[in-house]
């Protein structure tokens, strides 16, 4: 009898746990992880190039209006090359951004040489891929104040904008390359020569001013170092005439290779290509010719020189 009373209270417990919940309780939830920050937008090559400008220092390079002369004042660069400044969109839109410009604004002289001038030294900078999102630089900064030296920083940069130095080094100023490739060969009365070999007094043709061949001869020539990276015009007319030099380096009627697209007629030719290649030349060269004109001529394409205005 008292077993039978023992299991029925054991009973009416179990049954009274049950009602009351008494069953094994969840586990109280935890406070939810706190998310990441969330990466931004990767970031442009434009942008890319104004956050180096930005961290290291304003660049030191060889300005394309000042160097190896100044042909025009900067204004009026700045007017001439306004359609490819508007042309890249990219860089446009981040110097604008930069600048605190409303880039669908109208741009008066002083906004338009801004502008300009921050395009230029973006051109100036070379991002090389390395995979990854990630972009291989070497960067010249210009000497801080009271320094008699700039800095060359060469490292790495990925989209997100995180910047991986990889040397650092004080560096002198940068040396601006005289144009011709070596090896570029020079229209002479005794066939082809490359510029690298003529000297002084040597025989050379030129064009006239009515754009007639002549002979004239060489009465300077110049060469410097290349520096490193440099890279150079290789010019493709649609007649298979060419050359490779600077992109500094002026045609005879003063356009610069650099400035160059498919399509533009030149010596009465086409522009199949005007693509930027790298050199690997120890220097670069260019000489200046008698004459009215002075005027040279490579592979049919006349030149103008660097050496002269």
């Amino acid at each position: 009898m008292k077993l039978r009373q023992l299991l029925l209270a054991g009973l009416i417990l179990l049954s009274l746990a049950a009602c009351s919940g008494g069953a094994t309780p969840s586990p109280t939830p935890g406070p939810s992880p706190t998310p990441g920050p969330t990466p931004g937008p990767a970031l442009t090559l434009a942008e890319l190039k104004l956050s180096i400008i930005e961290r290291f220092g304003p660049l030191w390079y060889c300005d394309r209006d000042f160097w190896p002369i100044q042909r025009q004042e900067e204004l009026d660069a700045a007017r001439e090359r306004w359609a490819d400044v508007l042309a890249d969109s990219e860089a446009f839109t981040a110097i604008t951004a930069k600048l605190g410009l409303d880039p669908e604004g109208d741009f008066d002289d002083t906004a338009k040489l801004d502008v300009y001038r921050a395009w230029k030294v973006l051109d100036a900078i070379a991002l090389n891929p390395i995979g990854n999102d990630t972009y291989r630089f070497d960067y010249l900064a210009q000497p801080r104040a009271g320094a008699a030296e700039g800095t060359r920083t060469a490292g790495t940069i990925a989209t997100s904008g995180d910047v991986t130095i990889e040397q650092q080094a004080a560096a002198g100023e940068p040396m601006c390359p005289i144009c011709l490739a070596r090896g570029t060969l020079i229209e002479t009365p005794g066939g082809p020569l490359p510029v690298e070999g003529l000297r002084i007094g040597e025989p050379v043709w030129t064009l006239d001013e009515h754009g007639q061949r002549v002979r004239g001869t060489v009465i300077a020539v110049g060469s410097t170092a290349a520096p490193t990276g440099h890279r150079v015009v290789r010019l493709v007319l649609a007649d298979g005439r060419t050359v490779t030099a600077s992109p500094g380096h002026p045609l005879a009627d003063g356009r610069r290779l650099g400035d160059l697209r498919a399509g533009d007629a030149v010596d009465g030719s086409i522009v199949v290509s005007a693509d930027l290649v790298a050199y690997d030349g120890p220097r670069t060269y260019d000489i200046v010719v008698s004459g009215s004109t002075g005027i040279y001529l490579v592979d049919g394409i006349a030149l103008g020189s660097t050496l002269q205005p």
